[in-house]
């Protein structure tokens, strides 16, 4: 019988290193450090199907059928995840208030705690929707979420017991600033199910208390390390992203923080870092900031990076994944919800009228502007030439920031895209090829 002819996937990225070569297909999702000949296989239309290699690169997706569909899969994964309805995400902002300044921060502070009636209208929502769930996620946002800790318990408890009536997956995730997730309430919170959290800090002491001060002024760090400590201590289930702002004024002194870091929280799993240059995002102080441009913020982050995982510390962001790349907004079942009840679809363009697209009200009704909606979720990866034949198409679908499509009329693409090559090995580890008996596993 003969074997079935092959062909090398069109989402598989490549990048050589002098003992083999990374390989990331980013429409499974799957990849890791091949042998060099991985590239002869994957130029053979009909490679040995015996061969233990070449099962593992048909496993991870490198080698697909001749007459795969590929940018159909890709359109239909697209399709599928963005409107279907059996998932629901909803970012809450518990209150708009923050006991933290940061220097860089664009928001306004005009509003208080969510009112009665929005929180009656998340839990009624949830409700109706909980019997055709599969997944309900929920990410948590401000001001400071932490600071309202009461209203998210609530919504949390809610939210779990929901889950374990209609047998959902429930996932939630906080943005937080540290400063609340103290001994007394991380466990209470992880218990109802919030055990995800993105903690910034920007420096040793000296540097993050510059950037990040307490509303009346003075530092924060000594209080968000603290609870880290309490953290890492612990045997609590949860994941952690140390997440470091950087900038011309503290890059120099980040990789001996990043040291820092590792010592204290690298290998172990519940901790990630993320690190991402500071930009002007509409704050007050943003004539005085200063920072990198886009494309030398995103470059240096590499090296950030590299650091980092000689430092025990894994990188959290996988942007090559599927819909690693993809903006929240550009999706049907994503909305966030303000104080007031407003439905918004970005959490940066908070004051932007195209961002209102809603309003929820206390019976659970999501009110919504179908013309105002469009445009966040309208994606022309369907349609451009660029993302049709584009390699990483299935970690962004054209959707990596609707808002700047919006504001330029031009397709954005993910940061990640211009150096995916040196990505591939600070997703994939170490540069040991896999050995026969790891191929036929």
């Amino acid at each position: 019988m003969t074997a079935p002819a092959l062909k090398r996937s069109r989402y598989t990225l490549q990048a050589r290193q002098e003992t083999g070569v990374y390989l990331h297909n980013t429409f499974t999702g799957r990849g890791g450090f091949y042998p060099h000949r991985a590239l002869d296989l994957l130029k053979r239309a009909q490679p040995d199907p015996g061969d233990p290699l070449t099962a593992q690169l048909r496993r991870d997706g490198h080698l697909i059928g001749s007459d795969t569909d590929e940018l159909g899969r890709a359109q239909q994964q697209q399709l599928t995840a963005f409107f279907r309805d059996d998932v629901l995400h909803l970012i809450l902002f518990s209150t708009e208030q923050c006991n933290f300044r940061c220097t860089y921060c664009y928001e306004k502070f005009l509003h208080g705690r969510m009112r009665p009636e929005v929180v009656e209208g998340v839990k009624q929502l949830v409700s109706r929707r909980a019997p055709g769930l599969k997944l309900l996620s929920i990410s948590w946002f401000g001001g400071e979420p932490l600071h309202a800790h009461d209203i998210v318990q609530d919504l949390s408890d809610h939210f779990t017991a929901l889950s374990a009536e209609h047998g959902f997956k429930y996932m939630a995730h906080a943005t937080t600033n540290g400063h609340y997730l103290t001994p007394e309430l991380a466990p209470q919170l992880i218990e109802s199910g919030l055990r995800d959290f993105q903690i910034t800090l920007d420096g040793p002491q000296a540097v993050h208390d510059q950037t990040r001060k307490l509303q009346g002024g003075g530092g924060t760090f000594d209080t968000i390390w603290r609870n880290l400590l309490f953290l890492r201590a612990s045997d609590l289930d949860f994941t952690c992203t140390l997440r470091i702002n950087f900038s011309p004024d503290n890059y120099a002194r980040t990789p001996e923080f990043i040291t820092q870091l590792g010592d204290t929280f690298g290998h172990d799993p519940r901790f990630q870092l993320h690190t991402h240059p500071v930009g002007r995002w509409g704050g007050e102080q943003d004539d005085l900031l200063n920072v990198y441009s886009q494309d030398d913020g995103f470059d240096l982050a590499i090296p950030l990076y590299e650091h980092a995982r000689t430092c025990g510390l894994s990188m959290r962001h996988a942007n090559l994944n599927p819909f690693g790349s993809t903006c929240y907004a550009a999706r049907g079942n994503s909305f966030a919800v303000r104080t007031s009840g407003q439905v918004v679809k970005c959490t940066v363009a908070l004051d932007d009228e195209r961002n209102h697209v809603g309003q929820l009200h206390a019976d659970g009704t999501l009110q919504l502007d179908q013309a105002r909606l469009l445009p966040w979720v309208r994606d022309n990866a369907l349609t451009d030439s660029t993302c049709q034949s584009c390699a990483i198409r299935p970690s962004c679908h054209g959707a990596a920031c609707p808002l700047e499509k919006m504001d330029h009329g031009r397709q954005p693409c993910p940061d990640v895209k211009r150096n995916f090559k040196k990505f591939l090995p600070l997703m994939h580890g170490p540069a040991h090829p896999l050995t026969e008996l790891e191929v036929l596993q």
